[in-house]
């Protein structure tokens, strides 16, 4: 004997909400305006019914697996330290994961062909996405099943339902404000998928626009650097701070892919604290296994270790 479908009634009726409340989180209605925690626990209980759609059928979630996806989006804009700069992550990740009994899926992600196979043919319990920008996470994102916990890493989601790893970077700037002894006069930074990221990180630098560059070639580096001889600064990412450092000996790197010990010991380095992924991935376990679980804390901060 078949079993009765569930419908958006007995969503309402289990998440204690009106039928069109129901109607606008699972049909992503923006003009309504819904707590994150109702969101939330709207669209878990719709994953514990097994409530399925024409729109979500071939993405919704039905049972747990034990499997947690990361994909890894590919620099639009490749750097000769594009494929080393989320290693160790990418390591932490796995093992904090499998200490939780999942098993990891890692995909990357190619600008020109993107294949979201993996979120339309595996039932994952958990998605971590890494450096996705916003047109991209729009597309990829409809392949969630409801109550699928994301978490995305290195990118300013404007989303509030989704969590947002990225690091310090407003301690990192007051602390490297103190390590250099003045104020920098220029901000090298590697660049990220994400715009609004960019953005962000160039605002809490405190430094003028007209003296930050965004990596692009090791000619424009040259150029801009050109113009700040011998003048203190802060270079994010250890990778691109080995380039400024050819030039450059008055700089405060931020160590954003942790990996210091690639740098001299006679640069000044401000590292971040690696452990903090398994708050992450606390999280997602717990959102896993608890329907009724809605943590307020959309942006976690990776602390400034050193």
């Amino acid at each position: 004997m078949n079993m009765k479908k569930a419908t958006i009634k007995d969503i309402a009726k289990a998440a204690e909400v009106s039928i069109a409340t129901v109607s606008y989180i699972l049909n992503d209605v923006k003009t309504q305006s819904i707590s994150d925690e109702t969101r939330v626990k709207v669209l878990k209980i719709a994953q514990q019914l097994h409530y399925v759609t024409n729109r979500s059928a071939r993405s919704l979630k039905l049972q747990k697996t034990g499997l947690i996806g990361i994909l890894l989006f590919k620099d639009l804009e490749p750097h000769p330290w594009s494929d080393m700069k989320y290693v160790k992550t990418l390591y932490r990740l796995e093992k904090l994961c499998g200490e939780l009994g999942y098993h990891v899926i890692f995909m990357q992600i190619d600008e020109g062909a993107p294949s979201y196979d993996m979120i339309r043919e595996r039932n994952l319990d958990g998605v971590i996405l890494m450096n996705v920008d916003q047109q991209r996470f729009s597309t990829i994102s409809r392949y969630f099943g409801f109550g699928i916990p994301v978490f995305v890493i290195d990118s300013h989601i404007e989303d509030t339902l989704f969590h947002k790893v990225i690091p310090d970077f407003e301690g990192s700037f007051r602390l490297a404000h103190t390590l250099l002894g003045e104020a920098p006069e220029f901000l090298v930074m590697d660049a990220y998928n994400d715009t609004d990221l960019v953005g962000i990180v160039k605002r809490l630098s405190g430094v003028d626009e007209d003296r930050i560059h965004v990596y692009e070639s090791r000619q424009g580096l040259s150029a801009f650097l050109s113009k700040f001889p011998d003048r203190p600064g802060i270079v994010v990412n250890e990778f691109l701070a080995n380039e400024v450092l050819r030039t450059h000996d008055r700089i405060v790197a931020l160590c954003t892919s942790h990996c210091p010990e690639m740098l001299p010991e006679r640069a000044a380095k401000i590292s971040y604290e690696l452990n903090d992924y398994k708050h992450v991935t606390d999280m997602m376990d717990r959102n896993i296994h608890d329907a009724d679980y809605s943590n307020p804390e959309k942006f976690i901060y990776l602390s400034v270790s050193s």
